[in-house]
């Protein structure tokens, strides 16, 4: 069975493939160290983040859980707090 498995492998291990691959890895750390600018750019990477670790099964997803945290940790900085008028701005 696992000399199957490994011949199955070896005929997709093509250049046209081992290129997507790298492109795939690419898009995903671009998109891992992208830095929210807004809550809802923030609130986008959570469910993304989310949603890999809830498909994922091999149970390495500790990595995405620390990105996540990381995130949600940074929200309060992300939008400017409101305008505050005060002693009649005239507004």
């Amino acid at each position: 069975m696992q000399l199957r498995l490994a011949e199955t492998i070896e005929r997709y291990e093509t250049p046209e493939f081992e290129e997507l691959d790298r492109n795939t890895s690419a898009a995903f750390q671009a998109i891992y160290r992208h830095n929210p600018r807004d809550t809802g750019e923030a609130r986008t990477l959570v469910a993304f983040f989310l949603d890999i670790i809830e498909t994922n099964d091999a149970g390495d997803s500790s990595h995405l859980i620390e990105r996540i945290r990381s995130i949600v940790g940074n929200l309060a900085d992300l939008d400017p707090p409101p305008m505050e008028i005060a002693h009649g701005a005239g507004i």
